[in-house]
C-alpha cells in the first residue's frame, strides 16, 4: 500500500513538473490546485487545431491630433505604393501681432524635427506645402481616409531631399537635432503681412484668415524606393520661422507660427487602391481569401491586416470538461527585407458580430508583455503569442468563435509591414499549440 501511494506521488510530481516547464507564468489559469490527482492522469498535447486565414483591407484608422506625424511615400514591392499627408492648423505665438509699417518678405522656413523612419532614405523625396482652402473641422476630419481642399496651383513651399533623419542639422551657423527644414516662399510670406489687424489679435481670427497648411508627398513609383517619415509633431521646435523687414528700416525681423498640441490636425494614408500590390494581395484584398492559403500580408498606416480562425476550436472538446493549460499560438517563417524590415511586434485584436476589430485587448493581454508576447524573433523569423485564456473562453463559451484580426500595433504611426506563408504553405510554420488536462 505505501508503495503504491509513493507511485501515486511519484506520478503526481512528473506530471506537475511537466505543466511548470510548459508554463512561463503563473498556473492559476490552468487550475491545477483544483484537481485532483487522478484527474492530471489526463493531461493532453495537440499541435493539430484547424487554421484559416487571410489578409483583408484594415479600416481606416482614427489620425486626429496625433502625437507624432508620418509624412512621405514609398514603392514596396509587395505592397505597393504608400503616402502618408499631413493636414495642420498654425498658430501665432503672440496675441495682437503687428508687424509694423509696410512690411516686406524676406525667408521664411519650416521646421519639422525628425522622430524616425521606415523604408529607404537612400532615395530623393519630394515635399510640398499648400495653404489650406478649407477649414480643419474635428467632427469632420478625424481619419485616414479624409482630405482637405487646398490651393494646388499655388504652393507655398517645396523641398527635394534624401532624408536624414538621424543626422545632426546645421543651419543659421549652429548644430541642431535632426531636422528637416523646408523653404516657404512669398505666397504665404506676402499672404501674412497683407493681413488685416483683426486676423492677427488672437488665434480664432487667425485661423479663420489663413486656415492652415499641408504638406503633401509626391508619389513614389519606383518599387523599393522610398520612406514614410516619422517627425515629432507638435513640439516646441515644430514651426514656420518667418523673416521680414520694414520699408522704412532694413532690420531683419522674426516671427514664428507654431504647431503646437492645441491646432487641430490629422492624417491622410493613401495606398492607391493597392494598384500596384502583387496580385496575390490585391485579390484577397479584393475577396479572394483561398489565396490566404499561400501568403499572409498586414500592413501599418490603415493597409491590411490578417483575419486568423479556428473554426472547430469551439467544438474540439465537445461534451467534455477540458482545462486549458498552455495555448500558443506560432508565426513563423516571415519574410525579410533589408529596407523594408519586420515588425518589432504585432499583436491580436478580437473579432466583433459585425466583422470589425474589437478596440479591446484579447483577456490574455491583461496578463503582461513578458506572457502575452508578440514580439519578433529574429534569429528564427517568428512571432510568438500565449492565448490560453482566449482559448478556455472559447471552448466554456464565454467568448464567440469569431477568430482574431492580426494588426501592426500603433497602425496610426507605423508604415511597418509583414509578410507570413500561408497556411497551407509547405513552408508555414503557423500552429496552435495546446497542453490541455480533461477533467473526469
Amino acid at each position: 500500500m505505501k508503495r503504491l501511494v509513493f507511485i501515486r506521488q511519484l506520478t503526481l510530481s512528473v506530471l506537475l513538473s511537466v505543466l511548470i516547464a510548459s508554463c512561463t507564468k503563473d498556473l492559476s489559469p490552468i487550475g491545477i490546485e483544483l484537481l485532483d490527482e487522478v484527474d492530471l492522469l489526463g493531461l493532453g498535447y495537440t499541435d493539430t487545431v484547424t487554421i484559416n486565414a487571410y489578409s483583408i483591407p484594415e479600416d481606416s484608422i482614427y489620425t486626429r491630433n496625433l502625437t507624432y506625424t508620418q509624412i512621405g511615400s514609398m514603392n514596396d514591392p509587395i505592397f505597393g505604393q504608400t503616402t502618408a499627408n499631413f493636414y495642420t492648423q498654425l498658430f501665432i505665438t503672440k496675441s495682437k501681432t503687428r508687424f509694423g509699417v509696410s512690411p516686406v518678405f524676406d525667408s521664411a522656413y519650416l521646421y519639422l524635427p525628425y522622430k524616425g523612419s521606415f523604408g529607404d532614405t537612400l532615395s530623393n523625396m519630394t515635399l510640398r506645402v499648400y495653404s489650406l482652402t478649407e477649414s480643419i473641422i474635428d467632427s469632420l476630419h478625424s481619419y485616414s481616409n479624409t482630405t482637405l481642399s487646398y490651393d494646388q496651383a499655388n504652393p507655398i513651399g517645396e523641398i527635394t531631399f534624401q532624408p536624414r533623419p538621424h543626422d545632426s542639422s546645421f543651419y543659421e551657423g549652429s548644430k541642431h537635432l535632426p531636422m528637416l527644414r523646408i523653404p516657404i516662399n512669398s505666397n504665404f510670406g506676402n499672404t501674412i503681412l497683407n493681413a488685416d489687424t483683426t486676423s492677427l489679435n488672437n488665434n480664432v481670427g487667425f485661423v479663420k484668415y489663413f486656415k492652415g497648411i499641408c504638406i503633401v508627398a509626391e508619389p513614389q513609383n519606383s518599387p523599393g524606393k522610398g520612406a514614410i517619415l516619422t517627425f515629432s509633431v507638435p513640439t516646441d521646435y515644430s514651426r514656420i520661422a518667418m523673416y521680414y523687414h520694414n520699408l522704412a528700416n532694413d532690420t531683419v525681423r522674426s516671427y514664428s507660427f507654431a504647431i503646437t498640441s492645441d491646432c487641430s490636425r490629422f492624417q491622410n494614408y493613401d495606398h492607391d487602391g493597392f494598384s500596384q500590390a502583387i496580385p496575390a494581395l490585391r485579390q484577397q484584398l479584393e475577396g479572394d481569401t483561398l489565396l490566404g492559403s499561400q501568403f499572409l500580408f498586414a500592413q501599418g498606416l490603415s493597409g491590411s491586416k490578417i483575419k486568423i480562425q479556428f473554426p472547430y476550436l469551439d467544438k474540439w472538446f465537445e461534451n467534455e470538461k477540458v482545462v486549458i493549460n498552455d495555448a500558443q499560438l506560432i508565426l513563423g517563417n516571415a519574410s525579410v527585407s533589408e529596407v523594408f524590415e519586420n515588425p518589432f511586434s504585432v499583436t491580436l485584436r478580437g473579432i466583433g458580430e459585425s466583422g470589425t476589430t474589437s478596440p479591446y485587448s484579447i483577456v490574455d493581454e491583461s496578463e503582461g508583455s513578458s506572457y502575452f508576447d508578440g514580439y519578433y524573433t529574429k534569429s528564427t523569423n517568428s512571432y510568438r503569442f500565449r492565448i490560453t485564456r482566449y482559448v478556455q473562453q472559447v471552448l466554456t463559451g464565454k467568448v464567440r468563435n469569431n477568430g482574431l484580426h492580426l494588426i501592426i500595433p500603433s497602425a496610426t504611426y507605423s508604415g511597418s509591414r509583414l509578410v507570413l506563408k500561408g497556411t497551407e504553405s509547405p513552408q508555414s510554420d503557423m500552429k496552435l499549440y495546446l497542453r490541455y488536462t480533461r477533467i473526469k
